[in-house]
């Protein structure tokens, strides 16, 4: 979390924010003039290859909007969070800012620190503050845990793997395996220390966290850690006198968020796939996309970018065309991730000048 309102306002800056965006966009770029390049296409003979049809544009319409229902829902959750405090144009901005400072930060670090210093600055209280990013943080993680774990009830892990069978060399497909089950086992304990810290024993967590941030080797991380360790204890004060009624509200809008996020892949795949997908199909693409997002969540890129149109390209190859897989990709992301990065530029203009009453070039020369 950010210690500084100076240190977030770096956050910002045209080069923080254009550098990311402008590799996502040459990493795709390159990739795209890799495929091409391998199947010796024009733009042309590639676009020609994508097979149009009347399913095809209902199929991404409907995707389009089950990406508005992902942000209605994260939307709904944040005015719940916040008791209402906040209007809905208010929830509106943070929540795209917030979605397009995870996109041009790697997915690891995320956007939940310049969260913080938003919903500051939208008059919340510091603690007020942490304890809503906390909770949305602990809420994804959760569905990032168990959505695997409940499509695997349904479907074998045999057949959310089988695609990886199919790569070359069986160091990638091994590599991907092991990749995904560490990165839930290492959320999975994510979410384990959060419950710890929020609702079970927030003293003992934050006496243990103080002394481990006390020894010699945690100098680096210290001052930050110390400030995140007080934040979660505001945390829990706030949240563990929740009822369970508001819980609930917030766990439905968390459900919807979630959905629409999964439903804008199951689309493009419906839109595009050799057969029309039944409802077992849909399950299957459930479950290995809760693969994609678990190793999305620990790419070091910005917004995943490359990591999740190859991810996509090996995990749903038998679903689709030859050939077909890594535009699928594109589309998949020209529909899921890009719009935040177009749209994040202009929502965040308005929203410093909601707020400050400037424009980033004068926040900047006040803060040195």
């Amino acid at each position: 979390m950010f210690a500084r309102s100076s240190e977030a306002l770096r956050q910002f800056s045209p080069s923080r924010v254009l550098v990311p965006v402008l590799l996502g966009l040459g990493i795709v770029g390159y990739v795209m003039y890799q495929e091409l390049a391998r199947h010796e296409w024009s733009v042309g003979a590639w676009s020609s290859r994508i097979p149009w049809s009347p399913r095809a544009f209902l199929a991404l319409g409907l995707g389009a909007l089950m990406l508005v229902l992902r942000d209605v829902g994260y939307i709904w959750q944040l005015r719940i969070l916040t008791d209402r405090k906040l209007s809905w144009l208010a929830c509106f901005q943070v929540v795209l800012l917030w979605d397009f400072f995870a996109a041009v930060s790697p997915s690891i670090v995320g956007g939940t620190a310049v969260a913080v210093f938003m919903l500051c600055k939208e008059r919340l209280r510091l603690g007020r503050s942490a304890a809503i990013v906390f909770t949305t943080v602990f809420l994804d993680q959760m569905f990032y845990i168990s959505i695997p774990l409940l499509v695997s009830l349904i479907i074998s892990q045999g057949e959310i793997f089988a695609p990886l069978k199919l790569i070359p060399s069986d160091l990638i497909g091994t590599s991907l395996y092991g990749a995904f089950w560490s990165a839930w086992a290492a959320i999975a304990a994510y979410v384990v220390l959060l419950i710890v810290a929020l609702f079970v024993a927030p003293g003992w967590t934050n006496h243990w966290l103080t002394r481990l941030l006390r020894l010699p080797f945690m100098e680096r991380w210290r001052m930050r850690g110390l400030h995140m360790a007080h934040e979660l204890m505001i945390a829990s004060h706030d949240l563990r006198n929740r009822s369970t009624g508001w819980w609930l509200q917030v766990w439905a809008a968390t459900s919807l968020a979630w959905i629409g996020r999964y439903l804008v892949l199951n689309c493009v795949l419906a839109a595009f796939s050799k057969v029309p997908l039944g409802l077992s199909d849909h399950v299957l693409v459930a479950g290995r996309q809760a693969v994609l997002w678990i190793i999305m969540v620990v790419s070091p890129t910005p917004g995943s970018v490359g990591v999740a149109e190859m991810g996509f390209s090996w995990l749903f190859t038998d679903l689709i065309a030859p050939g077909l897989a890594l535009t699928l990709a594109l589309i998949w992301r020209l529909l899921s991730y890009y719009p935040y990065l177009l749209i994040g530029i202009p929502v965040m203009s308005h929203w410093i000048l909601r707020v400050y009453g400037s424009d980033v070039r004068r926040i900047q020369d006040a803060n040195g």
